[in-house]
């Protein structure tokens, strides 16, 4: 439930700045990282931990402006892919096929500090295994979560910028499949993801 509360503030966050007079340049933003996830199930029986590897990540962007200030909204969607590990007390890892993780976001971009800016919001994220087993039994998962960071930009020349972008996110992890087997609770993930990349000025 607190997970929710906070995607409520986000979203509203996020609407406030659309309504409000901002105005800064309509970009479109290619990046690439990685994202390191925290664990998604722990087994306190079999002392037994399910979490993803550190993923090569993907992202795309487009910024748009709503008035005369330096504030924007962001669109945003990120893929990234890598091994889901069973990793045991003794830090015995066991690799139980590729996951993709798709999110989707509304983020909201003001100024921080010099060519730093905040951004904040909240979305969905996709979980889709390679193979339908284990707590991904009946296939892909969706999942709420809020997201916040901080990006730093650098004009290049009249129509790109570098940016660089360091972001946490938040959401409650539980499948069908787990409930089936009574697991007690959702576990509370945090993902936190370094890309790089270039934002062309439309």
């Amino acid at each position: 439930m607190r997970h929710f509360r906070w995607m409520r503030i986000a979203v509203f966050v996020s609407c406030a700045c659309i309504a409000a007079p901002l105005g800064a340049q309509t970009g479109v933003q290619v990046t690439l990282g990685a994202t390191s996830s925290g664990v998604l199930v722990s087994d306190g029986v079999v002392h037994t931990k399910l979490q993803p590897a550190i993923a090569p990540t993907v992202g795309v962007s487009v910024a748009l402006p709503t008035g005369t200030g330096r504030y924007r909204v962001r669109l945003e969607a990120h893929v990234s892919r890598s091994e889901l590990n069973a990793i045991t007390a003794d830090g015995v890892k066991d690799g139980l096929g590729s996951l993709t993780t798709i999110d989707a976001l509304l983020m909201a971009e003001g100024p921080l500090n010099g060519n730093l800016r905040w951004q904040a919001g909240g979305g969905a994220l996709f979980y889709q295994p390679a193979e339908h087993q284990g707590v991904f039994l009946d296939g892909p998962v969706r999942r709420w979560m809020v997201a916040g960071g901080v990006t730093y930009s650098q004009r290049l020349n009249a129509h790109y910028t570098f940016v660089a972008n360091g972001r946490v996110d938040a959401h409650s992890f539980l499948t069908s499949a787990l409930q089936a087997r009574n697991y007690a609770g959702s576990q509370g993930v945090r993902r936190f993801a370094l890309t790089i990349g270039v934002e062309r000025a439309l």
